[in-house]
């Protein structure tokens, strides 16, 4: 799967300074046998390939996840780093929290994978910032922020039952199903696509529509990435964020296709 095709106009991370790109070719981690799974790209201007990592699509900006310094840990557990670019949760129940800035109107663009099929996290939009008290921010966090699930078994804790198109991968939990399973195995990057617009948050899994929320109860907030328990070791990277509020209108967002 990848995140871009051909013509594209991407940014290159690494120079900062350099106006946007174009791609002009792609290959698979497969073909080039990258031992961390990231696609490379032919960049116009560039030598050498860039990996998927080192590139954001024009309007987007990276939320980076190394040094984790801007981010802070609420709750247990802890995140550590797993490779380049990519952390994975440990223990919990916890936030890691993006503390430097809250966001308005956004689209989020992050990688996850799972490690086991038993792996439980979740992306938050739109989290309110803590207070000082992890039992009642952890609540808080779910109760007034939006958590977008991942969980292929779609566990509902209250009910003890598994199946639930509301705690299913990519639903807002408890609030939105997810109406399609379209997550790939564990072991296997997945994308979402997370666009948080005025009283809407949707959600696309690997280029697949798969919830719709319309709620009015908070329009601005933090990040955050979930460690549930000791048992759900999950990877994240490639935090990418477009700002809605700034630039007025969504497009498509990135280009996302099932080739290898």
């Amino acid at each position: 799967m990848f995140r871009f095709a051909p013509g594209d106009r991407v940014r290159v991370l690494s120079h900062p300074l350099a106006p946007p790109a174009t791609v002009t070719a792609r290959w698979s981690a497969e073909e080039i046998g990258d031992v961390h799974g990231e696609n490379a790209y032919a960049v116009s201007g560039f030598v050498t390939r860039q990996r998927e990592s080192s590139l954001a699509g024009a309007g987007y900006e990276a939320v980076l996840l190394e040094p984790l310094t801007a981010w802070r840990m609420l709750g247990d557990g802890a995140f550590r780093r797993a490779g380049p670019g990519v952390v994975e949760s440990s223990g919990g129940p916890g936030v890691l929290w993006y503390a430097r800035e809250a966001f308005d109107d956004l689209v989020l663009v992050v990688d996850w994978r799972l490690t086991a099929p038993e792996a439980n996290s979740g992306v938050f939009v739109r989290m309110p910032a803590p207070t000082g008290d992890a039992a009642v921010d952890l609540r808080r966090a779910v109760a007034e922020g939006y958590e977008i699930q991942i969980d292929d078994r779609g566990v509902d804790h209250e009910r003890g039952v598994a199946g639930s198109p509301r705690h299913r991968t990519g639903a807002v939990y408890g609030l939105a199903p997810a109406v399609t399973v379209a997550s790939e195995p564990p072991g296997r990057w997945n994308t979402f696509e997370i666009e948080a617009r005025g009283d809407r948050v949707s959600v696309r899994l690997n280029g697949v529509a798969v919830s719709a929320l319309h709620d009015p109860r908070r329009r601005r907030g933090h990040l955050g990435l979930q460690a549930h328990d000791a048992a759900s070791r999950v990877q994240f990277r490639n935090l990418r964020v477009r700002r809605l509020d700034a630039v007025g209108p969504a497009d498509a967002g990135p280009r996302l296709d099932r080739a290898a």
